[in-house]
């Protein structure tokens, strides 16, 4: 990666992703902090915006507004389906009256349902949104170190399965395994952290050093024998050392 500004951006990313992670481990003990690391999302999310205006990639377009989507769709689901329970509740409390009362129950369920389908469309636009940041990672692989890159792609799959495990999160099980894969995959996003600011740049080749012609080593060329006796000469001088002729 040469762009100086890109490489930031993506470090930026991973350190809000370190807090993200952090704060997901906290929240186990307070909610609050799980908010806490909702906002550091949407700060990560920008940084993804101020990346993608240099790069103009389709997937890393595709992540953010999923995830936006998913996220919106996952709250109004959950309004809806409290509201929904709060109906059912008035319902046994105007039973005695069999209008209001199967009213009530009619637009509970109703509710109900379409709460549920709420978070379910929400839970599949954000697997989809980490399904194309790993397609960003995976096509773009040459921007990382190679087992840096390796680290994203596996971080980006471990959140696509923790957000599907979390959506079953009243199995309990499911959703323990789920929130720990989600974990992993926030310190694996994280370590986007320790990309270096900068970059030796590389220096243009010129023509001379695009072209270096062979040396030739500076070996005297000389006669082998004498042309008059026939010895073999020494390579040195300008006479024969054995009959004294003169050597052209």
């Amino acid at each position: 990666m040469t762009d100086i500004s890109i490489k930031k951006n993506f470090k930026d990313f991973g350190k809000n992703f370190e807090i993200v992670a952090f704060c997901t481990i906290l929240s186990i003990v307070t909610g609050f902090t799980g908010f806490i690391a909702l906002i550091f999302i949407f700060i990560a999310l920008g940084n993804i915006k101020k990346i993608n205006l240099q790069l103009n990639n389709a997937s890393l377009e595709e992540f953010r507004s999923k995830y936006i989507r998913g996220f919106i769709s996952g709250i109004v689901g959950i309004i809806v389906l409290v509201t929904g329970g709060v109906n059912f509740v008035f319902y046994f409390i105007f039973m005695p009256f069999p209008i209001s009362g199967w009213i009530t129950l009619s637009l509970s369920i109703i509710l109900l349902c379409a709460g549920l389908i709420f978070i379910f469309v929400g839970v599949a636009s954000e697997i989809k949104a980490w399904k194309n940041l790993k397609i960003f990672f995976e096509n773009n692989s040459n921007l990382f170190p190679s087992d840096l890159s390796s680290e994203l792609i596996d971080g980006c799959d471990k959140l696509k399965k923790g957000t599907l495990l979390s959506a079953f999160g009243f199995l309990i099980i499911p959703g323990i395994i789920g929130f720990i894969f989600q974990i992993i995959g926030f310190f694996k996003l994280a370590k986007l952290n320790t990309l270096s600011d900068f970059e030796a740049p590389k220096e243009p080749v010129t023509v001379e050093q695009a072209y270096v012609p062979k040396t030739v080593s500076n070996v005297e060329t000389s006669v082998n024998f004498c042309p008059n006796c026939g010895s073999r000469l020494s390579g040195k001088g300008k006479f024969c050392a054995l009959c004294g002729s003169e050597i052209n």
